[in-house]
C-alpha cells in the first residue's frame, strides 16, 4: 500500500529567505561595529595609559631631583613652570612647550610648581604642589592631571 502525501510546498519561499538575508546582515554589521569600538576603546585606553607613566615618570623624576632645584628664586612664589630633567629643572613664568616622544607619537606636557603657604606668613611658603598634565590624543583636547605635594 502506498501513501500519497499531500502536495505541500518544499523548501523556502523567496520572502522567508530575503528575510533571512536582512536578519543575518544586521546581525552582521552590528558584530562588526562591536568589533571595530573595541579596538578604538583599546587605543583610546592603550594612548591613556602611556600618558600617565609619561606623567607619573615626570613626578618621580621631580621627586628624585634635590629639593633645592625647585625651590623658588628671589623669593617669588607665583606659580611657575617646570621643564628640564632630573638635576636642571628651569623654572619659567610662560608655558615652555614642552613635549615628549614615545613610541612615535609626540605628546604635550607640562609641569607646574606652586608655592603654597597654609600658615599666612609673608615670604615664606610651606610646601610645594607640583602638578603635571600630558596630553594624550592629538585630536581631541584630554589630558591626565597628577599632583603631588612636596615638603622642605
Amino acid at each position: 500500500m502506498t501513501v500519497k502525501r499531500p502536495k505541500t510546498a518544499c523548501g523556502f519561499t523567496l520572502v522567508e529567505v530575503l528575510i533571512a538575508i536582512v536578519i543575518l546582515t544586521v546581525v552582521a554589521i552590528g558584530g562588526v561595529a562591536f568589533i571595530y569600538h573595541s579596538q578604538v576603546g583599546l587605543i583610546f585606553q592603550g594612548d591613556k595609559r602611556v600618558a600617565l607613566e609619561t606623567a607619573n615618570s615626570r613626578l618621580e623624576e621631580i621627586r628624585a631631583s634635590q629639593y633645592g632645584n625647585i625651590t623658588p628664586v628671589n623669593d617669588d612664589y607665583d606659580i611657575h613652570y617646570l621643564s628640564g630633567q632630573i638635576g636642571s629643572w628651569t623654572k619659567t613664568d610662560s608655558d615652555p612647550s614642552e613635549t615628549k616622544t614615545i613610541n612615535g607619537k609626540t605628546l604635550p606636557i607640562v609641569t607646574t610648581v606652586r608655592y603654597m603657604d597654609i600658615d599666612g606668613g609673608f615670604n615664606s611658603y610651606d610646601y610645594i604642589r607640583i602638578t603635571v598634565n600630558t596630553g594624550y590624543r592629538e585630536a581631541i583636547s584630554t589630558t591626565i592631571t597628577l599632583d603631588t605635594f612636596c615638603f622642605p
